[in-house]
């Protein structure tokens, strides 16, 4: 018989288990919870009671598992436990306010309304041609002028004069021309006290209202010049306050915020009054009309009620502009002003509205007079004005005024600049009221005055979005009225032949109604065959890709379950529009994100399988080699979520069959192939859950097949440690379900990857991390289910394991602390093989230790490969003594030490030889032996037996040292 050379110390698992758990007495279970009740009982070795959180009388104890440790002192605790410290602050950062109150909203005032307005009109009212910025007047002309005035006012001009004349610039892009106004120079000589050049400066700037050469850009040059003009007025505002200012001794008293005319001293009404004076003096009616209304609130320094008269002053002013486009805005500024200064008058209000309809007649002439613009995209230039003008004139009137003013409205002809102004600014509730009375005066509208397809879509934008959350009080329409209502406008709508823009941006509109107001499924597809209709012809789609976005991302916000899109007959001929790449690929992601945000629970529906698969493969196809890492994982993680929300239940084999497909679908994508194949093995267990491990025929033909489907799966994947993980993952799962021979083939497979793991790998930050670390955690976690397996009777015992010490000798890049580390790992599961007895057992499967049964042969062969193994420690240890002195090797060695301890006999000569040796290296390093020192090493079970071996170790290292 063959002496065993390297015995082996035989474990029990069971006594380990008790040596190394700290029994004691308990009365709660640990995982009871952070509550407890106080007992009674009295313990023998019982501490001082220490102050407990009491509430009321009962013995109910807040028990903090932080706060029983004095090492671990929780700093959110001693707050929390009611502590006076943070009771200050408690009480400044919660006011005492009324939550009924600060929750109720209050309708918004007009200039809240003019904010919402403000970034409209500038995205809208755009331009491509060039621009002409000139603020300038004849010189000529203003000297025959003033020669005839007054000295005293002719001086006042003269200064005026001097700097009028502004820039003179052209070929301006719409960029360049905003940029250009918005560095006005104004600012910088206020802020450097010269008060005159400012007031040029703004003059100048009203000037540039006069010119209307560029209609379809007025409106945004409108706002841009007039938020100057207003900062402009709150600058001359705040001078005449700070002039206000009392100064007693070395103490300035400020005006109060709601100061009276008599607060105010002397001084600032005389300058109050220079400024209304020079403005006076200024020859242009429109600068000069601006300018009083910039600066309108400084009149409450002369007199409280002034600014009225004035605002009535400047109405009837208004009159004189010729150009009706600049004089409704001119209309418009005046309304905005004055809702700012005095929102509680309207005097001028109904003047200002009834001059508007009286030039009405004047816009439709001068629009079809006009060669760079249509009429109906001038007088769409007028509707901002005529919409703000309507919009504070409705906040004043009465249900029967407001009928009135449609009634006179309706009277006009062409009135599409009307009918608009009253969709958009009068109330939610009139519109529902009289909704289909609106609508025939749209369809009667004269289509060349003004846009129709402009009125529906303001009509549907009113009725989808007017109501602005208001919903305790708004007056919803009945469902047959909106049946009617929207097949009427649709109707109207089709008719828009050759207006495909028109007909996107009102069917958009439309579309969102019904979404949201109806939510009728029949509508919808309807709606839908309606738009196909229209963009098929000569591929008129490829034009309105972003209109048909935005309906996209309608029908996916309105729907609360994805998948009931796929029941619509028209959803998929409608996604066939998106037939651009890009275009097509982002409808796909916004489909599977919405999908992925809403979906709660898992679909089966075969429509909407097969339709995400077509989703899907549409996303999968487009990856390319031009396809960052991060662009995959994103497409990786949206087809993993619709793959995990497909369940069958229990009907295992279609879930197969689904996997099966999905692989064929998806098999460019590493992340996917990972996921399908985990899922496989996920379905493989469960099938052995339900049959508690005793499998018959059919259920131990498809856990078999499942893993199949693994082994043919994982070669296609591209990362290294992926398929490592996977082979192991799939041949736990054969192990489980006792099908053998497919666990060898797996574990075999795995082993021959080992040699093609490169040195490193370059991460997702681009540097290159080596790979030695990860491929021994690896082979750890590889022996570790290797212990389990049965070897095969056909071969040699341990053959895996031999396998796996060859791959390991042929792989080429392991540094000095890898080879000794993964020697180590090969060590462990040799002491683990030799045990009489493993730890646990695999049900219906019989493991070495059951297999042979300490069989001489079987424990000769351990032996022999304990030798083979530590041989080569042995040799590595003798050509690293000079590495010794590294940390990583240091800490290695201790750990090779701690598993000769363990699994050994270190009172036998090979292994006390071994023991000695790294011992000896360990002490060269440090000058300690650790194992003796250590307390894991005295808590081992077999110390008392071990220690003078160790003992005897250390003195004649020692001694030799």
């Amino acid at each position: 018989m063959t002496e065993v050379r390297w015995p082996v110390n035989v474990k029990s698992y069971a006594k380990e288990k008790l040596s190394h758990a700290r029994l004691s007495k308990t009365k709660s279970h640990p995982l009871q919870g952070v509550t407890q009740y106080q007992e009674s009982v009295v313990d023998e070795e019982k501490k001082p009671e220490e102050p407990s959180t009491k509430r009321g009388g009962s013995d109910f104890i807040v028990s903090d598992p932080l706060s029983s440790n004095p090492l671990f002192d929780d700093p959110l605790n001693d707050p929390l436990s009611g502590g006076d410290e943070l009771e200050p602050m408690l009480a400044f950062n919660e006011p005492k306010v009324n939550v009924t109150k600060s929750r109720r909203k209050s309708p918004p005032a007009p200039t809240d309304h003019w904010i919402q307005r403000r970034g409209a009109i500038l995205s809208k009212f755009t331009t491509s041609q060039k621009l002409t910025l000139s603020a300038g007047s004849n010189k000529h002309e203003r000297a025959n002028a003033s020669s005839m005035l007054p000295e005293k006012v002719r001086d006042r001009l003269e200064q005026l004069d001097e700097m009028e004349d502004g820039p003179n610039l052209s070929n301006l892009t719409q960029a360049e021309y905003t940029k250009t106004i918005e560095r006005w120079s104004l600012y910088a000589a206020w802020d450097t006290e010269q008060r005159v050049k400012a007031l040029k400066l703004a003059i100048q700037l009203s000037k540039l209202l006069i010119d209307t050469t560029t209609s379809q850009f007025y409106p945004s040059k409108f706002v841009l010049i007039t938020d100057i003009l207003m900062k402009f007025g709150g600058l001359v505002f705040a001078r005449l306050k700070d002039k206000s200012a009392v100064v007693q001794g070395h103490i300035t008293i400020p005006l109060r915020s709601d100061f009276t005319p008599e607060d105010v001293p002397d001084s600032a009404k005389e300058t109050a009054s220079n400024w209304f004076f020079k403005l006076a003096s200024i020859r242009e009616l429109l600068p000069r009309l601006y300018l009083q209304l910039s600066i309108l609130k400084c009149n409450k320094f002369m007199s409280s009620d002034e600014h009225r008269s004035v605002l009535m002053h400047i109405t009837l002013g208004a009159r004189g502009i010729g150009d009706p486009l600049v004089a409704n805005y001119l209309r418009c500024f005046v309304c905005r002003v004055g809702a700012v200064v005095d929102p509680g008058f309207d005097s001028y209000l109904h003047p200002l509205f009834q001059d508007a309809l009286f030039i009405y007649p004047q816009i439709l002439s001068r629009g079809k007079r006009l060669k760079d613009t249509s009429i109906g995209g001038y007088c769409i230039t007028h509707t901002p004005a005529y919409d703000w003008l309507l919009s504070c004139l409705g906040q004043h009137l009465s249900s029967h005024d407001l009928e009135q003013l449609i009634v006179q409205a309706s009277e006009i002809q062409n009135n599409g600049i009307l009918l608009n102004a009253i969709l958009s600014s009068l109330p939610y509730n009139y519109i529902t009221d009289h909704v289909f009375e609106l609508v025939d005066q749209v369809i009667k509208c004269q289509e060349t005055a003004f846009p129709v397809f402009y009125l529906l879509k303001n009509l549907g934008d009113k009725l989808t979005n007017g109501n602005h959350g208001n919903t305790s009080q708004a007056r919803t329409m009945s469902t047959r009225d909106r049946k009617k209502l929207i097949k009427v406008v649709w109707t109207q709508l089709s008719s828009l032949e050759g207006q495909i823009d028109e007909y996107m941006e009102s069917a958009v509109v439309w579309l969102q109604f019904v979404c949201l107001e109806m939510n009728n499924t029949k509508d919808l597809d309807v709606i839908l065959d309606d738009i196909i209709k229209h963009l098929l012809p000569a591929r008129t789609f490829e034009a309105c890709y972003p209109a048909l976005d935005k309906i996209l991302s309608i029908l996916l916000s309105s729907q609360d379950d994805v998948t009931e899109l796929f029941s619509l007959s028209k959803f998929l001929p409608f996604l066939d529009l998106f037939q651009k790449e890009s275009v097509k690929v982002e409808a796909c992601k916004s489909i599977l994100s919405a999908f992925r945000s809403k979906n709660e629970g898992s679909t089966r529906s075969p429509i909407a399988v097969s339709s995400f698969i077509y989703i899907c493969k549409t996303l999968h196809n487009s990856v390319n080699a031009l396809t960052n890492e991060d662009q995959k994982r994103d497409i990786s993680e949206l087809i993993n979520n619709f793959i995990s929300s497909v369940s069958y239940g229990r009907d295992f084999e279609e879930q197969l069959g689904f996997y099966v497909e999905c692989r064929d679908a998806f098999s460019n994508l590493d992340s996917i192939l990972f996921y399908l194949v985990q899922s496989v093995c996920s379905l493989a267990v469960q099938t052995l859950n339900i049959t508690k491990g005793n499998h018959n025929k059919k259920s131990g033909s498809f856990v078999r097949g499942c893993v199949a489907y693994s082994y043919i799966t994982i070669p296609s994947i591209l990362c290294y440690f992926a398929r490592l993980d996977l082979y192991l993952l799939a041949g736990q799962v054969a192990l489980l379900n006792s099908s053998l021979v497919q666990c060898d083939s797996l574990y075999k497979e795995a082993l021959t990857l080992i040699s093609e793991v490169p040195p490193s790998l370059t991460g997702t930050d681009g540097r290159q991390y080596s790979t030695e670390r990860r491929l021994i955690d690896w082979v750890s976690r590889y022996l570790s289910s290797l212990l389990y397996v049965p070897d095969n009777p056909a071969q040699q015992p341990l053959h895996i394991f031999r396998e796996l010490c060859s791959a390991i000798e042929s792989y080429k890049h392991w540094s000095s602390n890898g080879n000794l580390k993964v020697r180590g790992v090969l060590l462990s599961y040799l002491l683990s093989i030799g045990q009489p007895t493993f730890s646990f057992n695999i049900q219906n499967v019989v493991s070495n230790d059951k297999l042979y049964g300490q069989n001489k042969k079987y424990l000769a062969q351990v032996d022999e490969l304990l030798e083979t193994v530590l041989e080569k420690i042995i040799s590595y240890l003798d050509a690293i003594d000079k590495l010794a002195q590294e940390s990583e090797n240091l800490e290695e060695l201790t750990r090779i030490a701690y598993r000769v301890v363990e699994g050994l006999d270190v009172t036998q000569p090979n292994p006390n030889k071994l023991l000695t040796k790294v011992a000896s290296l360990c002490y060269q390093a440090n000058r300690n032996f650790l194992i003796v020192e250590s307390d894991v090493a005295k808590s081992s079970v077999r110390w008392t037996k071990m220690l003078p071996a160790l003992q005897k170790i250390q003195r004649e290292i020692a001694t030799q040292i």
